[in-house]
């Protein structure tokens, strides 16, 4: 049986291996293929194909090399796979195939996106970008109540980077840019007001 090895687990899958296939494993094992190496042949092979050959790979093939590039969403695969001319059916199966072994799951992506960013962006950036990437509103509700965002470090940081000095006074004009440029970035006026305040106390 042939076997994925995607982010690290092994999983099964079918047993059909085209020709072109075997013939770079082949090559891989330190064989020639036509007196080409191996490395030839797979180039040869992906020119011939373009991107995902619909021929070539099954849909799940694909979603599985799509899954071992890189992190995704339910959307996105469903997204890449209709790209690729996969048909409705199979898409429905390969995406039900991958959610049964939790190769597809948008509340670990939630919150394994919500760690990743939780130092560099606000709650309401991450809320949305994960909206985006077709995230249930749900989901992320309920993985923000599992992972901590530290919004107020963030915002103290950035009053620092763009020149904001604790107890000394603000022109209103330049109060308002900072609270502007910090506001873009999903930061609220009161998480604001909490941390310069905070920070004027400690200078005083």
């Amino acid at each position: 049986m042939k076997v994925w090895t995607v982010q690290g687990r092994d999983m099964p899958q079918n047993k059909k291996t085209d020709k072109a296939d075997a013939d770079i494993v082949q090559a891989e094992e330190g064989q020639k293929l036509h007196g080409q190496s191996w490395k030839t042949a797979k180039a040869k092979k992906g020119s011939q194909s373009g991107r995902f050959a619909r021929s070539e790979k099954t849909a799940r093939e694909c979603a599985l090399a799509l899954l071992e590039f890189r992190d995704r969403t339910e959307r996105e695969l469903r997204q890449k796979l209709k790209e690729r001319e996969y048909g409705p059916e199979e898409i429905e199966e390969t995406v039900l195939f991958l959610k049964e072994y939790r190769y597809l799951d948008d509340e670990a992506y939630a919150g394994r996106y919500i760690r990743s960013c939780a130092s560099r962006k606000s709650r309401r950036q991450i809320r949305a970008d994960l909206e985006r990437k077709g995230v249930s509103r749900e989901v992320i509700d309920l993985s923000f109540q599992e992972e901590a965002v530290d919004e107020e470090s963030q915002i103290e940081k950035l009053l620092l980077k763009k020149g904001y000095e604790p107890g000394k006074r603000m022109e209103p004009a330049d109060y308002r840019r900072l609270m502007g440029t910090l506001g873009r970035r999903g930061f609220s006026s009161e998480a604001i007001r909490r941390v310069t305040d905070r920070m004027s106390e400690d200078a005083g």
